[in-house]
């Protein structure tokens, strides 16, 4: 019956960029972590990871990094157990930020979210489902360690990469999980990289 709040309801088919929008729109005063969880309870693992992930694109002060890693971090390591839903302590659960602080985030990541969402297809999907979540929630645990390290130049890089393996594991679409294998392994290079060039500099001065 049209109208009727007790009949029952299908899954929630809104685009994620979508969802995090109508967080925003519909709480004033402040919007704790628990409020984004409710929202994405259906989604699970994959749109908290691009959630976190995306806001390590957005220029932020030195060590925000650290705090949206963090998360990251969790996420990537309950998938790797596999666990069905994500956990989080509770004191985390309840942190917050002002719903304007929150708005003006989803405003910034949310025209290269509605990008990656339209290209995005099920598509070159040879690997059984819960061997590519083991090995996404690997590899994503890898950059996670890479983003939470207080260097700007470092973040975005992986941050990225785990958008793309989240969109690819959650479309089923083997063209962006390989893109983001390609952009993590560049990343992965990257900080390899610094970390020989800051260990050889530290040789040079004090050995």
């Amino acid at each position: 019956m049209i109208g009727d709040d007790s009949a029952p309801r299908g899954p929630d088919t809104r685009r994620l960029s979508r969802v995090l929008v109508d967080i925003g729109a519909s709480r004033e005063g402040r919007i704790s972590l628990d409020d984004i969880l409710e929202a994405l309870s259906e989604r699970s693992f994959g749109a908290l990871m691009i959630l976190f992930a995306a806001l390590n694109l957005v220029p932020l002060p030195p060590g925000t990094s650290t705090i949206f890693g963090i998360p990251l971090v969790l996420l990537s390591i309950q998938m790797m157990i596999g666990l069905e839903q994500p956990w989080f302590p509770a004191f985390m659960r309840r942190k917050s930020m002002r719903s304007e602080t929150y708005r003006r985030f989803i405003a910034r990541i949310e025209p290269m979210l509605v990008r990656f969402e339209k290209l995005a297809r099920p598509r070159y999907w040879f690997v059984p489902q819960t061997l590519v979540e083991r090995g996404v929630s690997i590899v994503a645990l890898l950059m996670s360690l890479i983003v939470i390290l207080p260097v700007p130049i470092i973040n975005q890089l992986p941050a990225l990469s785990i958008i793309l393996l989240s969109i690819g594991l959650g479309e089923q679409d083997g063209v962006w999980l390989g893109t983001g294998l390609l952009v993590a392994a560049l990343a992965a290079g990257i900080a390899i990289g610094l970390g020989a060039s800051v260990g050889l500099a530290a040789l040079h001065i004090f050995g």
